[in-house]
Formats: structure tokens, C-alpha cells, sequence
């Protein structure tokens, strides 16, 4: 590409923005870790330290949480094991030079977070931002839709956590890229090696989030699409994932083909996996419209500008250009999305939107340029994309694991939050700032991002500044009105205003 493309300095202002604030919130939600994510890292720690995967001793160690399963007598993590795998050998590393963790939410796992599930997921942007800028004219729109998706989606939080999610949907992106780049190239041996490559990334995503394993069957489809031996080398590349995955099992439960989701402890998951097929009924038109727009979490009610897809995947197809992967795209989207819609707990509880939705994320926005060839189209994508970065950045500034029944939550608790003067941990508050002053950097960050977006855009209808103004507006016009909780959420929120006025004050 011409190094007078427009838009590279903006793709690149936005990872930077990201990358920036990844580093500068440690991910880590105290008083401590998540139990998705503490589960993860007994695992780890139990391996490196003690040469095994059950979590006995790290669970007297960092404690205990309701993420486990259970077999011959000892407790395990219940998460599929593609990140647990991943973060064992940044963490013995990191060993070799710090003592041993105390605790869940120590400064070695925001440094396996950020060696792991952060860098993968910069990875995928700034692919993103390659092909979403792969002619001329979408160059133009590339800035403002990766910095939508960075920002205005749960990617935003995920990729600072040790959630699979925004791991997966990285992994996922890059493996779809790797096909790309095997059609594309011109090195006969390249032809083998990038679908070898795909499968691998592929195969570590289904071994990461059971639920992607559709998705990576459609990436297999997919491979054939370039040469039918690519299939083979996909394969090939799935089998060194699938051997860990068996390996795993087999240490943990005693059967290659026995899942830790087969061997839930907690009363509640064993009560889930026991319906339908691991929690998962026939899908329902009622979870479709909750999906989409359901007031503490749907996708297009948080992300309006995802919206767009819908055209861009019409519009795309229209133009015969590159069909295969206009396919791939939706057939993808809808792998994921299909059988969410009938899982019993597709709400994903205590957690930012729809995050079981965000392994596709990097591939949902490749559609989205194909609705931006109007000055107005533009316009009013940029009003929904201000709007959807404003929510989530300021949902992303208090605490991200939302419960499942609260109304619009950067109403009835973010703000609510920060202005009690409870922030995410960040490296400010580590350096003595005061929790809103902590803030001001990586607001600032998003802000010289979003202004980097706007000149390649060229005509907007309204103006580029006015229609992100108009975004803004909306969204803080939400912030005006008090949703309803209910007595339950109340007296949540009740509990938790006692041990917030109980914290210290900067």
C-alpha cells in the first residue's frame, strides 16, 4: 500500500490509544480477581508451582469461588483450557524473578494478562485495521469503524482481563487473516504454511471457548475456498490444540473426551449443564430481541453502530467483491449467535453487554465500510459510534461485571460508582492520584484517538465534530434519566455503597 494511504496515522493512533489504556488499567477488580478469572489462575499456578492441575492448594492459597469442577476427589478450574495453556509460560518466566503470587489480584497476572490476552488482541487491531483499509476509498472510514469496535464493544474490557473472550475473538480474527494470507501470497510453500497457521489459531480458540467451535468449523469451510489442499493444512494445524486439549482432560478427568463442563461442582452449573446440551435449548425469537436489546446488555443497545452490519453484509454481497468471506462473515456471526440464543444464561451474569458475543466481534465489523459510502451514512455512523464509545468507557471506568438484572448500567451503577469515588484500579491510583484525576489520562487517550478518526473521513453529513457532539449528547442525555431496580438490585447496590464509603480516600 501507498505510504499516502489516508487514515494509516489514525489506524495507528487508535491501537496506540488502546494499547495505552490496556496497560494503564490492571484489568483487576478488587477487593479480588473474578472467579472466571481466579479459576484460570489457580490453574496456573497450581501447574507451575506444584506440577499439577488441581486446584486444591491454590484454592487454600487465593481462595475459594463457585468456577470449579470436580473429579476423583479434587477440584479443577471448569474453563477449557486454550488460556490457562497460554499463560503458563509467561507466568514461569515471571516466576524466575518474583516471589510467588498471595494472592489473585497480584501484579504477576496483570503481567500474564498483558503478555497474553493483550497482545494478542493488539495483534488482531492492527490486522484489522489492514483490511478494513484495503482499498483507497474504505481507508478513509478504517480509522473511525477499528476505533468503534476497539472502544465502543466489550473488547474494550476484555482484552485487559483474563475473560477468554476478547482472547478468543483475537485468535479467531487472526486465523481468518492467516487464510487471507495464504491465497494472497505468491510462495508456493506460503500456500501450506498460512492454512497450517489458521488451524492452529483456530483450533487454540475452540480449545479456549468451547462455543467457538463452530466458528472455527466455518473458518474450515472457509480454507477450502483458496485451494482444497488448504483444508488439509488446516486440519493439520487444529490437530497440535486438539492433542493438548485431550492431554489435559486425560489429567484432569481421566478421559481425552471428558469435559471440565461435565464435571461442574457448583450446584447451580451442574443444575445448567443438565439442561438441553450443556445449558443450550432450542433458540428462541425472545433471546434474539434480549440479545440485541435487552436494557442491561444488548448488543445493538450498547454498540448501536453494529447496526450497520446488517446493510454492510447486504451491500457487500451486492457488489460481488470477495463473496467468500462476505459468507464467512455471516455464517460465523450467526455459528455464535444461533446457539446463544439458546442458552439459558446467554446474559453471561455479572458482566459488560453480551460477552459470550464477543469471540466475533473482529469479524462482525469487517462488514461495516460497505454501509459508509454516503456523506450521510458516515454521519450518522459516527453519531452512533460516539454513543457507543461513550457507554462503554464509562461502564469500563468503574466496575465492568455488571449484574444481569441492572437497567442500563452506566446509569444505575458506573456513575453512580465514580462519582462515590470507586474507579477501576489503574496505574494513577497506584501513583497516589485521586480516583477522578486517575481517570484523565486514558480519557484523554480515547479522546486524541477520536480525533485522529475524523479528518480522513472526508464529507460528513452532519460534520464530522457535530455528528460525534450529537453522540455525545445522546449518551449523556441517558444519563438523566434513573432506571427502576428491583428490591433485590437495590439492596445490592445498598450493600455495596457500605463497602465503598468503607474504602480509603485518595
Amino acid at each position: 500500500m501507498s505510504q499516502s494511504q489516508p487514515g494509516r496515522g489514525a489506524r495507528r493512533a487508535v491501537v496506540v490509544a488502546f494499547a495505552f489504556t490496556s496497560v494503564y488499567f490492571t484489568g483487576v477488580i478488587l477487593p479480588r480477581a473474578s472467579p472466571n478469572e481466579l479459576s484460570r489462575i489457580e490453574a496456573v499456578v497450581s501447574f507451575v508451582e506444584r506440577g499439577t492441575f488441581s486446584i486444591d492448594e491454590a484454592i487454600a492459597g487465593l481462595g475459594d469461588h463457585e468456577d470449579k469442577s470436580f473429579s476423583d476427589g479434587r477440584f479443577y478450574s471448569n474453563k477449557a483450557p486454550g488460556l490457562i495453556l497460554a499463560m503458563i509460560p509467561p507466568y514461569a518466566v515471571l516466576r524466575l524473578v518474583v516471589p510467588p503470587p498471595s494472592s489473585g489480584t497480584a501484579w504477576i497476572f496483570v503481567l500474564v494478562r498483558l503478555a497474553t490476552v493483550t497482545v494478542a488482541s493488539l495483534c488482531a487491531l492492527v490486522l484489522l485495521g489492514q483490511r478494513l483499509a484495503d482499498t483507497r476509498e474504505r481507508a478513509k472510514t478504517a480509522p473511525l469503524v477499528l476505533f468503534a469496535v476497539a472502544f465502543g464493544t466489550p473488547f474494550l474490557f476484555y482484552a485487559r482481563s483474563l475473560f477468554s473472550h476478547a482472547w478468543s475473538a483475537s485468535l479467531l480474527f487472526l486465523s481468518w487473516d492467516a487464510l487471507r494470507r495464504g491465497e494472497s501470497g505468491g510462495n508456493s510453500r506460503a500456500h501450506g504454511t498460512w492454512p497450517f497457521l489458521s488451524g492452529l489459531l483456530a483450533g487454540w480458540a475452540a480449545i479456549s471457548e468451547y462455543s467457538t467451535v463452530p466458528v472455527a468449523l466455518v473458518l474450515a469451510a472457509r480454507s477450502v475456498v483458496g485451494r482444497r489442499r488448504a483444508l488439509v493444512s488446516f486440519g493439520l494445524g487444529t490437530l497440535g490444540p486438539l492433542a493438548l486439549l485431550a492431554a489435559y482432560n486425560v489429567s484432569c478427568f481421566g478421559s481425552p473426551f471428558t469435559l471440565s463442563s461435565a464435571r461442574e461442582a457448583s450446584p447451580q452449573y451442574v443444575a445448567l449443564a443438565g439442561r438441553g446440551f450443556f445449558g443450550t435449548a432450542v433458540p428462541s425469537a425472545r433471546n434474539v430481541g434480549l440479545l440485541l436489546f435487552d436494557p442491561a446488555r444488548g448488543i445493538l443497545l450498547f454498540s448501536p453502530f453494529l447496526a450497520w452490519g446488517i446493510a454492510g453484509i447486504i451491500l457487500w454481497w451486492r457488489s460481488r467483491q470477495e463473496r467468500a468471506d462476505c459468507l464467512f462473515v455471516l455464517g460465523a456471526t450467526a455459528a455464535l449467535l444461533v446457539p446463544l440464543a439458546g442458552y439459558l444464561r446467554w446474559d453471561g451474569g455479572f458482566s459488560l453487554g453480551v460477552r459470550y458475543f464477543v469471540p466475533v466481534i473482529l469479524l462482525a465489523a469487517l462488514p461495516l465500510q460497505h454501509a459508509l459510502a454516503s456523506a450521510w451514512s458516515r454521519g450518522l455512523f459516527l453519531v452512533a459510534a460516539a454513543f457507543s464509545v461513550a457507554n462503554h468507557v464509562l461502564i469500563s471506568c468503574a466496575d465492568p461485571h455488571v449484574p444481569p438484572t441492572f437497567p442500563w448500567p452506566a446509569r444505575s451503577l458506573s456513575t453512580w460508582m465514580i462519582s462515590s469515588g470507586w474507579v477501576a484500579p489503574n496505574l494513577g491510583l497506584a501513583a497516589g492520584l485521586n480516583s477522578a484525576v486517575s481517570l484523565a489520562a486514558p480519557l484523554a487517550a480515547v479522546a486524541v484517538a477520536a480525533a485522529f478518526c475524523l479528518p480522513p473521513l472526508g464529507r460528513v453529513r452532519p460534520r464530522a465534530a457535530l455528528a460525534a457532539a450529537v453522540g455525545l449528547f445522546l449518551f449523556l442525555a441517558t444519563l438523566l434519566f434513573v432506571p427502576a431496580l428491583s428490591p433485590v438490585d437495590a439492596q445490592w447496590r445498598a450493600k455495596l455503597t457500605q463497602y465503598l464509603v468503607s474504602l480509603p480516600r485518595n
